[in-house]
């Protein structure tokens, strides 16, 4: 996958020499089950006409741009882990849009002409509530006369799960309320962090505990004890994770990890959260007065 970084206003060297594509556009948060659809749409109109199968999408989030006295936005998928989550899909050409003042006051038409049609785009597909250009007054009804006939349009209709649009922001909403067991049906997949191990020590026969930091940029369920299932390398342990704290570094977790026989030492864990068990203790000495009974092991 060939990664394109654009920030406006563009060198001409920038959208020279491209290939033909299909776009699919959106900021895709956790590429879940409605960018999904979006994405495997664009997927298969790139392999029918035989064009790169591309993806556009913007960081940071028009949020922390056109809202700077808000708190920074939390993602479900920092950049990097999105890029990864495109690469799997299939994506040939990524291009990420830095979202600026300046890019952010173009219009509807100067988008389309500078972003669209000048990296050769044949085709474009994005969801039914897609927006564009200043103030958002682009929308999918507009495109298609920005676009004047240079390439096809395609709307993915509203993807839902029980009568409830699938959304970043639903599952956000999700987050905040601890109900990780239902992100599945959003998602498509258990929600995942990535951490780094700060220091982990065995406790007892094939016990690990482990105090993970997290980046500041994800965004974590509500504080309080889970059932996770914590991957390490190539093996993966069932175990239940504390959120002890958050600062403007990031998020400290506690992980006691059950059965783990693991030796080598830890780079990197990844974390899926699969059921909340209870509210957070008051004291860090609540959760080992837990464990040493034994409540928490699964």
């Amino acid at each position: 996958m060939e990664t394109i970084h654009l920030r406006y206003p563009m060198e001409k060297t920038t959208v020279c020499n491209r290939e033909s594509c299909v776009l699919a556009l959106g900021f895709f948060d956790g590429i879940h089950v409605g960018h999904r659809a979006i994405l495997e749409k664009a997927k298969q109109i790139a392999k029918q006409k035989q064009l790169k199968f591309g993806v556009m999408t913007f960081f940071p989030h028009p949020k922390d741009i056109l809202f700077p006295e808000k708190k920074p936005m939390k993602y479900l998928t920092p950049l990097k882990v999105k890029e990864e989550g495109f690469k799997e899909l299939g994506v040939e050409k990524l291009f990420i849009v830095e979202f600026t003042p300046d890019f952010s006051a173009l219009s509807p038409k100067e988008f389309v002409d500078e972003y669209i049609c000048s990296f050769k785009c044949k085709h474009v597909v994005a969801g039914f509530d897609y927006c564009y250009g200043a103030k958002g007054k682009g929308n999918m009804e507009t495109m298609v006369g920005h676009g004047a006939g240079k390439f096809e349009v395609t709307v993915i209709s509203k993807v839902k799960h029980h009568y409830e649009k699938i959304s970043s922001t639903a599952i956000r909403g999700l987050l905040a309320h601890g109900r990780v067991r239902d992100i599945p049906s959003y998602l498509g997949r258990p929600y995942q962090v990535q951490g780094t191990p700060l220091y982990y020590s065995h406790v007892g026969q094939n016990n690990i505990f482990m105090e993970i930091h997290v980046d500041r940029e994800y965004r974590l369920p509500k504080p309080g004890l889970y059932k996770v299932k914590v991957e390490v390398n190539d093996s993966s342990y069932e175990g239940v994770c504390h959120q002890m704290f958050i600062n403007k570094n990031g998020a400290s977790l506690l992980v006691q990890m059950k059965k783990c026989d693991c030796k080598e030492d830890f780079k990197s864990v990844n974390i899926s959260w699969l059921d909340f068990i209870k509210g957070e203790p008051n004291k860090l000495n609540d959760m080992n007065k837990y464990i040493q009974r034994d409540e928490l092991v699964i």
